[in-house]
């Protein structure tokens, strides 16, 4: 018997969703204070949503807003305003990434657009960071490429060096805020990644397959580990949503990530995100691992490591931080993975907060960097686990007595 169409076939759920917010926070609860922690702002938020009426509307008002801070970012580089300049190219390649993101058809025109506008933007904020951005192409299959944007710290020698594993088909541009960044104040250098299903792998048709994404980031870290301003033995992995996932898979079978620590937990079975929650989710993954047919996806769904059968071969620290209100994975997911890890584990689970976090993202990115460079500094005790609860309204400092 042939599957029911895909609920995300299905329009009408999105828009009459939409009708009754006036922005995001109806389909994805706290996304707004994500999007203005990683350099989303106001005014290009209140532009885009001011002109969203349904779901198909989503594309343009990003594409529309990106194009006026294309405009004004040029004006400001003819100008010789050059710092001004590469803040508005910033936020000009955060509105096309958004943009592309929300049309996953491969090789549709205004996607190749937008992807075109993203990196054309992005290009322009690595050119005038005064050598402190880099981008970087990895081969790692015959004729497949992972990309890198490797921001450094200041400083001579080698320091402690984060990957950043962004989520589902989300572009590392939009992951590492280059004006604020937890990481680059603390010594660290924090590299972002586009993996098969993400970013530029995507704008290539690089699709994810069942252990792609893990090869492609260990060849970046083969990468990493040759610069003489990275310390080989200090590599961490930052993952966020579905990166949280990834990056157990990656930190069990390579012995150069040191610790590991997953936001926005998507550590559980498949069926909360695929089967229950918001039907965009399983359209975004069909598309990212190249796939139109549902039967078929489900059956390269089924192929996929169960995380939990994993694991017990990640051996370094790991911290996971989500939202008990997550409607992509229960707290009962969460105790039954973590309790299966191989190494030292910490909890920090927030009361009330749904899978984007933004709601308490202030407090989350500062500690998280804490917590990272505390780890690959000093490492954590053997069977060494820790949990907070963090109670609504109140914050991970007042239970931190760890």
């Amino acid at each position: 018997m042939a599957k029911p169409q895909l609920r995300a076939d299905q329009g009408w759920i999105f828009d009459n969703f939409l009708m009754l917010s006036d922005n995001e926070d109806v389909l994805h609860p706290g996304i707004m204070g994500n999007r203005l922690e990683r350099g989303t702002k106001f005014e290009d938020l209140t532009a885009v949503y001011s002109n969203v009426s349904g779901r198909r509307s989503f594309p343009k008002a990003w594409g529309k807003r990106a194009d006026v801070l294309e405009g004004m970012a040029k004006d400001a580089e003819t100008r010789g305003r050059l710092v001004t300049a590469r803040q508005l190219y910033h936020r000009a390649a955060i509105c096309f990434g958004r943009a592309q993101h929300l049309i996953p058809i491969h090789g549709q025109a205004r996607k190749v657009e937008w992807f075109e506008g993203l990196y054309r933007c992005f290009d322009k904020v690595i050119e005038w960071s005064n050598g402190s951005m880099e981008s970087k192409t990895v081969e790692f299959a015959p004729g497949q490429n992972a990309y890198a944007t490797f921001h450094k710290a200041a400083g001579d020698g080698p320091k402690p060096t984060i990957i950043a594993l962004p989520g589902m088909d989300q572009v590392k541009e939009d992951v590492c805020n280059p004006f604020s960044n937890e990481y680059i104040p603390r010594g660290m250098n924090v590299c972002a990644v586009d993996g098969p299903g993400q970013g530029a792998c995507n704008r290539d048709g690089t699709w994810q397959t069942e252990d792609n994404y893990e090869k492609s980031i260990s060849a970046i870290i083969d990468w990493v580990v040759t610069r003489d301003d990275v310390d080989a033995d200090r590599i961490g992995i930052m993952g966020m949503s579905m990166g949280s996932r990834w990056g157990v898979l990656i930190g069990a079978q390579d012995p150069r990530v040191k610790a590991v620590c997953g936001q926005m937990a998507n550590v559980g079975s498949f069926d909360m995100i695929f089967e229950q929650a918001q039907p965009n989710f399983k359209r975004i993954f069909m598309y990212m691992a190249g796939y139109s047919d549902e039967n078929e996806f489900d059956e390269f769904v089924s192929r996929l490591a169960v995380l939990n059968d994993v694991a017990a071969d990640l051996k370094v620290p790991h911290l996971l931080v989500a939202g008990d209100m997550d409607e992509l994975c229960s707290p009962d997911e969460i105790a039954a993975f973590r309790s299966g890890l191989g190494g030292p584990s910490e909890l920090w689970l927030y009361e009330g907060v749904f899978h984007p976090m933004g709601e308490v993202a202030g407090q989350i990115y500062p500690a998280i960097a804490d917590w990272l460079l505390e780890s690959l500094n000093n490492g954590r005790p053997d069977g060494y686990e820790r949990t907070v609860y963090v109670e609504d309204g109140t914050t991970l400092a007042d239970h931190d007595h760890g």
